[in-house]
């Protein structure tokens, strides 16, 4: 995969303190999705979604949401959570066949997406963590 270049939190209002968090380097949740952007140009996009398990994460060429639906962008690609992977090549692989966790890395750091919200798998959220949930192991 060619180098990630930016993050875009694309959130819902009241979910503003979740970039605030990222900038901390703190696992923080939000019901929105995020824009991963590559130096080629190419965007991707995760959300949560409903399958292949009810709250999973999800990853597609355009918005997991409607046109108009009412997120704001914020730009979290100077953050301190997603510092180790801005400008490096990065991969994108579920930790398990239920996609409830997808991890980003680069060749020297990582961070987890999760359909993980307040100690449960039923969330309708999005939570980023530096540690994948103790039940995947990683």
């Amino acid at each position: 995969m060619p180098k990630l270049s930016a993050i875009c939190y694309r959130l819902f209002e009241g979910e503003e303190s979740s970039a605030d968090s990222a900038a901390r380097g703190e696992i923080h949740e939000f019901g929105g999705e995020l824009a991963l952007t590559f130096d080629d140009g190419q965007r991707l996009f995760v959300s949560w979604v409903s399958a292949p398990v009810q709250y999973a994460i999800g990853i597609k060429g355009a918005s997991h949401f409607v046109p108009d639906a009412r997120l704001t962008d914020f730009d979290v690609s100077d953050s301190a959570i997603w510092a180790g992977l801005v400008g490096q090549d990065v991969s994108l692989q579920y930790v398990g066949p239920d996609n409830q966790v997808l991890e980003v890395s680069s060749a020297t750091d990582s961070l987890f997406l999760c359909s993980f919200e307040r100690g449960g798998w039923w969330a309708d959220a999005v939570t980023v963590c530096k540690q994948a949930p103790a039940i995947y192991g990683v």
